[in-house]
C-alpha cells in the first residue's frame, strides 16, 4: 500500500537549489525527472497537469494504491482531491471502500477511484451489483468498437483477451465519487479510462500492439428518465412495470446492435432506493465475457418452453444467450423484489417481451415465447 501527497513544486525546487549550492554541484537538468517530475497516480497511469482539471493546479490530491494490477489480481487506487487547505483535505478519504455521498449531503470529499481486475467470482448479489455499476445505463458505449462504456462520472473497459486469466476477463473501471462530478465531459472520463487501461496492460505483461485510442466523437451519456402512467421502462416496449407505490426512474442507453443497457431505480417517499433493476443486451464479444459465471451463462439447455437459446430464468430475472445475426448475444434481466412484483404480467413475461422487442429491433428472430 502506498500513499502519495502532492507537494508544492516551488518549495521542493528551493530546497534542492540550496542543497546543490552547498555541495557546489554544477549539474544541469535537461528533463523533468525525480523531484522535478509531475506527480503521478495509480501506478503511473495519471500525471498532474495531464488533461482533466481534477489533475490540475486547482486541486490538492492524495493517492493510495492497494494491490498491483497483475493478471488475475484485483487492484484499487483512490485519488482524493479537493481545494487546498479545506477541511476535506485535512483528512482525505483514500479507503477503497469509502462511502459515496448522496446528492444534497455536502461534499464529504471527492475521489477518483480506479479498479483493475476480474469481475467478482460470486454469481449472486455481489456479481449483480458489480454488473450494475460496470454497465450502468447512465454511461454510453465507447466509440470505435471499444468494449466498454463511459459517462461523465464513470467508465468501464474490458481489456483484450491476452489479459484474461483463464476464461475470466480483466476489467478496468474509473469512477468519480462525490456529490458532483468534477470531470467536465465523457471525453475526460474516457481519457482517464484509456490511460488506466494502457498502464494495466503494461503492468500485467499483456500489452500487445498499439494502445487503444479514440478517434470518433464520444457519445453524450443519457439523462435520467421517469416511467409513469404505464410508460414502458428502458425505452423497450415489452418492459412493463407497474409498482403500487414509489417513483420508477432510470437510464437507458443503446448503440446500434452492440449494446443496449438500462438501469432502473424505484424510490420511496423518503427518497431512498427501495429496489433496483438492470436490463442488458449485448453482442460485443468482450462485453459478453462479463457474464461468464453468472447463473444461466453455462446452462446447456433452453430456459423453458418457447425460448430460443440457452440460459436460466427465475422470479428475479435471468440470462439467455441466443444467436442474433450470426453472433452470440446475451439477454440479461435482474429485478429486485419490489420491481419483480411490479412486473406485468410477471418477471418471465416481461423478460420475454423485452428480449423480443430488442431482438426485433436488431432484425433477429424472437428469443422468448410470444404472449
Amino acid at each position: 500500500m502506498g500513499q502519495s501527497t502532492r507537494t508544492p513544486r516551488r518549495r521542493v525546487l528551493l530546497v534542492l537549489v540550496l542543497a546543490l549550492a552547498v555541495l557546489g554541484a554544477g549539474a544541469t537538468l535537461a528533463t523533468r525527472s525525480g523531484v522535478f517530475a509531475d506527480e503521478s497516480y495509480c501506478w503511473g497511469a495519471w500525471a498532474e497537469d495531464s488533461g482533466p482539471r481534477v489533475l490540475g493546479d486547482d486541486f490538492a490530491r492524495v493517492a493510495e494504491e492497494s494491490g498491483s494490477p497483475e493478471r488475475g489480481e484485483r487492484a484499487t487506487c483512490v485519488v482524493a482531491f479537493g481545494v487546498p487547505g479545506t477541511e476535506e483535505m485535512q483528512s482525505p478519504d483514500t479507503s477503497p471502500h469509502g462511502r459515496t455521498p448522496r446528492a444534497g449531503e455536502g461534499s464529504g470529499g471527492h475521489r477518483l477511484v480506479a479498479r483493475v481486475g476480474p469481475p467478482p467470482r460470486s454469481t449472486g448479489r455481489a456479481r449483480q451489483t458489480w454488473l450494475a455499476e460496470a454497465l450502468h445505463g447512465s454511461a454510453a458505449p465507447l466509440p470505435d468498437g471499444l468494449p466498454g462504456v463511459v459517462g461523465p462520472d464513470r467508465g468501464t473497459l474490458v481489456l483484450p483477451e491476452e489479459c484474461d486469466s483463464g476464461d475470466v476477463p480483466t476489467v478496468v473501471t474509473v469512477r468519480s465519487e462525490g456529490d458532483v462530478s468534477y470531470l467536465d465531459s465523457e471525453r475526460e472520463a474516457a481519457e482517464l479510462l484509456l490511460s488506466l487501461a494502457e498502464t494495466a496492460q503494461r503492468e500485467a505483461g499483456c500489452a500487445a500492439g498499439r494502445p487503444a485510442r479514440i478517434t470518433a466523437p464520444v457519445r453524450t451519456a443519457p439523462g435520467e428518465e421517469t416511467y409513469t402512467g404505464g410508460r414502458p421502462a428502458c425505452r423497450v416496449p415489452g418492459m412493463r412495470l407497474a409498482p403500487r407505490r414509489g417513483e420508477l426512474a432510470g437510464y437507458a442507453s443503446a448503440a446500434g446492435d452492440r449494446l443496449h443497457s438500462c438501469f432502473l431505480e424505484l424510490t420511496g417517499e423518503d427518497g431512498e432506493a427501495d429496489a433496483r433493476g438492470q436490463f442488458v443486451v449485448t453482442s460485443l464479444p468482450r462485453l459478453v465475457t462479463l457474464f461468464t459465471g453468472v447463473e444461466g451463462a453455462d446452462s446447456p439447455r433452453a430456459p423453458g418452453a418457447g425460448w430460443r437459446g440457452k440460459g436460466r430464468i427465475d422470479g428475479g430475472g435471468g440470462l439467455v444467450t441466443a444467436e442474433c445475426r450470426g453472433r452470440p448475444t446475451v439477454f440479461f434481466l435482474h429485478l429486485d423484489g419490489p420491481l419483480a412484483r411490479a412486473a406485468a404480467p410477471d418477471t418471465p413475461g416481461v423478460f420475454a417481451r423485452s428480449a423480443n422487442s430488442v431482438a426485433e429491433r436488431l432484425g433477429c428472430p424472437a428469443v422468448g415465447p410470444r404472449g
